[in-house]
């Protein structure tokens, strides 16, 4: 959820003001390269285990896919519903801004070729994220896995929402404080509709942040928000560029940081070790590459009951690879050292390595 339209105030969106309420509590003193015990990926994932199979096949028949597809929208929509997230409001609103559609066509790079992964179905429609409803929803969508996430904390969406941006952002600014890396230079790759990337901006005052993303459609939105944005702020300053995360328009050597939240579960193993390799490319020697998304090794991943890892296969249509991937033997073989594991909540891990 867009925190600017939900009517906060500048220090509830920002973590960099440091009167922000929300922060993690683990640090990456405490991280580990791997878990204690060595976990190998949930049960219901990989394209070998008798299991998955079945969960792929059940998938793979339009029948049921439309039926699971319709389960995990309502699943999410029903906690919207409960936490009092304006999903149709929100919407309606985003339906109704003619402007979203001007931004597309000026921020659409008319040479640039989609890759095959990006035409599948993701998250239950049909144009995966180059549709406009993935847009319009994208922001109760995050609100509501916030929700989901800190249930247990009884959060209030717009906490929720900071609580969730802000444990990657302090794992992301302790590495790079004992490192003593001064970030300047900032890529938030598959930034979607730029939320992560105000986040990194007000993280990081000063800093020159720019936003990649495959769909012009959610760069539409995250140029809007930017716009809508004090024009003091750290968020009035990032710039978006349509590209893929495995090419993008900027020089060798010039990065202090690229970030990716929740973008390598969307990809094929083959492009996660191409967006590696383009990160270590950007990045000066000795820059941080933080990565958050799912944990594989996490309770939640690994004890999933069926019925909802089914659900939640069904939308993803890359999770099994991003599962069964060994990331941080991805990382290394891309060229990056210092690699560090650390769960941010119990669903979610940042792996943080210096190219």
């Amino acid at each position: 959820m867009d925190l600017h339209s939900a009517g906060l105030s500048t220090k509830q969106i920002f973590p960099g003001k440091r009167s922000a309420t929300f922060h993690s509590t683990v640090r990456c003193s405490a991280a580990v390269a791997r878990p204690a015990v060595e976990k190998q990926p949930p049960y219901w994932t990989g394209n070998s285990g008798v299991i998955s199979q079945a969960i792929n096949i059940a998938i793979g028949n339009p029948a049921l896919w439309s039926v699971m597809r319709l389960g995990a929208r309502n699943a999410m929509i029903s906690t919207a519903g409960r936490s009092g997230i304006p999903w149709k409001q929100t919407v309606a609103e985003l339906q109704a801004c003619h402007e979203l559609e001007d931004l597309r066509q000026q921020l659409t790079n008319a040479a640039f070729v989609y890759p095959e992964y990006a035409k599948r179905k993701f998250h239950a429609y049909d144009g995966g994220n180059l549709e406009w409803r993935a847009v319009w929803e994208i922001e109760p969508v995050t609100a509501s896995l916030a929700v989901r996430i800190f249930k247990a904390d009884k959060l209030q969406p717009q906490a929720a929402t900071a609580a969730f941006r802000q444990s990657f952002i302090d794992g992301v600014m302790d590495f790079c404080s004992r490192h003593k890396v001064d970030v300047q230079r900032v890529l938030d790759a598959g930034c979607g509709a730029g939320e992560s990337t105000r986040w990194l901006a007000a993280s990081f005052p000063g800093a020159h942040v720019t936003g990649a993303d495959i769909s012009a459609h959610f760069l539409a939105l995250a140029e809007l928000r930017r716009r809508q944005a004090d024009s003091s702020s750290a968020a009035a300053s990032v710039r978006y560029v349509h590209a893929s995360s495995e090419s993008v328009p900027i020089e060798d050597g010039s990065l202090d940081l690229v970030a990716a939240s929740y973008l390598l579960h969307e990809l094929p193993a083959s492009a996660t070790q191409e967006v590696l390799q383009e990160a270590h490319r950007m990045l000066r020697p000795g820059a941080v590459l933080a990565l958050i998304d799912g944990d594989p090794w996490s309770d939640v991943h690994q004890k999933m009951p069926l019925p909802l890892a089914t659900l939640m296969k069904s939308t993803e249509p890359y999770l099994d690879e991003y599962f069964s991937l060994d990331l941080e033997a991805a990382m290394r073989d891309a060229g990056f050292t210092s690699i560090k594991y650390l769960p941010v909540n119990y669903r979610h891990r940042l792996m943080i390595g210096r190219a």
